[in-house]
């Protein structure tokens, strides 16, 4: 039944992929009437774009990593090239017709502006400038993520004078798109913060990951400093690759990777880790919080990594202290954010619900095209006071 809703939906995703791209083809084919060489060129870009991402993923992994990297990146690109040129030619369209019905000048059916006409090809042009500017900016902006720092106070005491420095990191996506050169980079920004603790809140790694990236990354995984050590979850996409413990096994033990799991930390603070829900689809079951919460300690810390903010009232319920989550890249690209917001109860940032804290991270890569328009990536410090410790929550930010 479910690989039946699967195939349903994976049908209609691809029948309105080839409805926009069918849109982008005859609007550009209409445009450049009268250029046939221009007209041909933008053909074959549509075409040859518009197949290649979406294709390359769906072959075997072994067949992909035969394919040419420029291919697939290149997809990827025009994946959010497709997604604004159509947002605004559709803008464009509404706007013309919008002059047409109020009877303006610049609109009549005679006029330049329309499809047919020279006024036509050049807002067309206009259109495609803007296209590229917005995603240029959007991948630009995908590469510095932004060190972000909170300061939480639970209400709950225990020994040392000293907050508990979290680092959170989630969504990388290491994988064809965004590569090992990243990681690098923001292993460097996570050690600038000289953590207590690092908390990676799944889909580090992509699912088109290969083999030698896992290894490689493996190598720079480990040059993460922490003194009470890092511990990742799963994300929907690392969990499609049915290897649970894979980064744990490859980093021998210096990621600890927690799939329905407890573990105890110096401070003292509990850890624990849920199994993404995505686990589902492939059979798998996942416990429930209050039953992972079993024999655990409510008189100190509790700090919940669960990749999917679905249901926080959960963890309130459970006498959580924080929960860290990631998954919704803000929306990854603007105005999808606005969507994203009305499917969870928080998308991104700070909440609170009673003595819960929750943060959900925009994380700091990207999935899909590598760029990222309705948010900056982050790699976010939190510190945690106890009840009788110095220093109130706010919020501050470190570009």
């Amino acid at each position: 039944m479910k690989q039946t809703a699967f195939v349903g939906f994976l049908s209609l995703v691809l029948i309105i992929y080839c409805l926009i791209n069918y849109f982008l083809l005859r609007r550009g084919w209409q445009a450049f009437k009268g250029w046939s060489y221009i007209q041909i060129i933008y053909l074959l870009f549509i075409i040859t774009l518009s197949l290649s991402y979406p294709l390359i993923r769906l072959l075997p992994q072994s067949w992909r990593a035969r394919c040419p990297t420029v291919f697939l990146v290149a997809g990827a690109f025009y994946l959010g090239f497709m997604f604004y040129l159509f947002l605004l030619l559709i803008l464009w369209d509404l706007l013309r017709l919008g002059g047409r019905w109020l009877r303006l000048p610049p609109f009549s059916p005679s006029s330049v502006l329309n499809i047919q006409g020279p006024g036509y090809r050049f807002s067309f042009l206009i259109i495609l400038i803007l296209t590229v500017a917005i995603i240029s900016i959007g991948y630009i902006n995908s590469l510095f993520p932004r060190l972000r720092s909170y300061e939480i106070r639970l209400a709950k005491s225990w020994s040392g004078s000293s907050p508990l420095k979290i680092a959170v990191v989630s969504d990388l996506h290491l994988g064809s798109v965004v590569r090992l050169s990243r990681l690098k980079k923001i292993v460097a920004k996570v050690n600038s913060l000289e953590p207590d603790l690092v908390l990676m809140a799944g889909d580090m790694l992509d699912e088109a990951v290969t083999l030698s990236q896992e290894e490689a990354a493996a190598l720079i995984f480990i040059n993460i400093k922490a003194k009470l050590g890092i511990i990742a979850v799963l994300g929907n996409h690392e969990t499609y690759n049915r290897q649970e413990k894979r980064l744990e096994q490859l980093t021998k033990g210096y990621v600890r990777v927690l799939v329905d799991e407890v573990i105890s930390l110096p401070g003292p603070v509990t850890v624990i880790g849920r199994r993404d829900r995505a686990a589902a689809s492939l059979g798998l079951a996942r416990l429930k919080l209050e039953d992972l919460l079993q024999g655990v300690d409510h008189k100190f810390p509790i700090v919940l990594l669960d990749h999917q903010p679905v249901h926080l009232e959960e963890a309130e319920k459970a006498g959580v202290d924080l929960q860290v989550s990631g998954h919704t890249h803000a929306g990854q690209l603007f105005p999808l954010n606005w969507l994203n917001r009305k499917l969870y109860e928080k998308n991104w940032g700070y909440h609170r619900r009673g003595q819960t804290h929750y943060y959900i991270s925009c994380g700091v890569g990207t999935w899909g095209p590598p760029i990222q328009t309705a948010a900056r990536p982050e790699i976010v410090l939190i510190s945690l006071y106890s009840a009788d410790g110095s220093g109130d929550m706010r919020q501050s930010l470190k570009n």
